[in-house]
């Protein structure tokens, strides 16, 4: 396995996209749902990125001065090889993580088709086919139903509290473990959460 598959925190923190066109337009706007700050560079910048708040657009060519310490990722995602490539060695040289969209393997992480439902994130990296992942994804997110993600986000709220349950003591996996299954979400979508929760807290 060459790559290792991170989820990264990047809420309040700070990222330059390299170019503004269909490819850095949908980086863009997975980069704010995470709540990035970020900020734009590129010669044209398409006109859809007007209607994206809390972004910072420049628009000139990214020179390498553009590239700074205060940047905890670079994207870039031009359609000029010699602009990512110029921009990818200036990340090297600063040691800021860099992904190139044009050639990942140049790249230091990539970003792998994702689907995202209520707490759950699935990202899939196929080797550089993006209809391979689109496939496996299409599949996930059949198995993401109403059930599933509103039995997810209920766990993702009670896990502390069943980590911190003195009766569960070093049980908490097995408890939880015995709660994910079709059964359990079956029922969420006949009778909703609030008899699970009361289940579940009676338990702890």
């Amino acid at each position: 396995m060459r790559y290792m598959p991170i989820f990264v925190d990047l809420a309040g923190k700070s990222v330059l996209l390299v170019g503004a066109g269909r490819v850095a337009l949908r980086r863009a706007r997975q980069l704010l749902e995470a709540g990035a700050r970020l900020t734009v560079i590129a010669p044209l910048i398409n006109d859809e990125f007007s209607s994206l708040h809390g972004v910072e657009l420049i628009e000139r060519p990214v020179v390498a001065a553009d590239i700074s310490v205060q940047y905890r990722l670079v994207i870039a995602a031009t359609d000029q090889t010699a602009v990512n490539a110029m921009v990818s060695e200036e990340c090297e040289r600063m040691r800021i993580l860099c992904n190139r969209c044009d050639d990942f393997v140049q790249g230091d992480f990539v970003c792998g088709g994702t689907v995202a439902r209520g707490p759950v994130i699935s990202s899939t990296m196929a080797g550089g086919v993006p209809e391979v992942a689109k496939f496996l994804n299409a599949k996930v997110a059949s198995l993401m139903t109403p059930g599933f993600i509103e039995l997810a986000t209920l766990l993702a709220e009670l896990r502390p509290a069943i980590k911190a349950s003195p009766k569960q003591g070093g049980r908490v996996r097995e408890f939880i473990f015995g709660l994910v299954n079709d059964q359990t979400m079956a029922r969420i979508e006949r009778e909703g959460c609030e008899k699970l929760r009361e289940e579940i807290m009676a338990c702890l």
